[in-house]
């Protein structure tokens, strides 16, 4: 699977839009495409889903989003959790992304240096993302993993 990750540190200049169009034309062009919300504004997730679909992902404790699929290892409880991800059309898929998500911030902030002692739960911390997108992926085969991440130069970006 390819990953493209749209980033630009200045906000309002259509990244979002951009990943969700090239998400539906890739889709039409026969490319099993995974729409990956990694932007605590989720805006992305909203042009996806309808409200009702985003709520019912958002309830509870086992929210099926990105952010529930980083809680355990955020928590401490375990390690990730693989969010099945939500069927937009044929071949186009998303990851939905989550308000909460802004709380991960801090710890990858705190464990990307300790990669460098050998820190093991720094580098299941730091690959959180790449290991859930992969194993999304696969679930449909995906071709292409569009990431849309927030205007900043937060470690969730890095």
């Amino acid at each position: 699977m390819r990953t493209i990750a749209f980033f630009n540190n200045k906000g309002g200049v259509g990244k979002t839009s951009l990943v969700y169009h090239v998400g539906w034309m890739l889709s039409l062009l026969k490319e099993r495409v995974l729409i990956a919300d990694l932007d605590p504004q989720a805006n992305v997730t909203s042009m996806c889903l309808s409200p009702e679909i985003i709520e019912n992902l958002w309830d509870g404790e086992s929210r099926r989003t990105i952010y529930g699929a980083i809680r355990p290892l955020m928590t401490g409880e375990g390690d990730i959790a693989f969010p099945d991800p939500v069927r937009i059309a044929e071949r186009l898929y998303v990851v939905p992304g989550d308000l909460e998500l802004s709380l991960f911030e801090d710890q990858l902030s705190e464990t990307w240096p300790k990669c460098l002692s050998g820190d093991e739960r720094a580098f299941r911390v730091t690959t959180g993302f790449h290991r859930i997108l992969i194993e999304a992926g696969s679930k449909f085969d995906a071709t292409v993993c569009l990431i849309d991440v927030g205007p900043n130069l937060g470690a969730i970006n890095r």
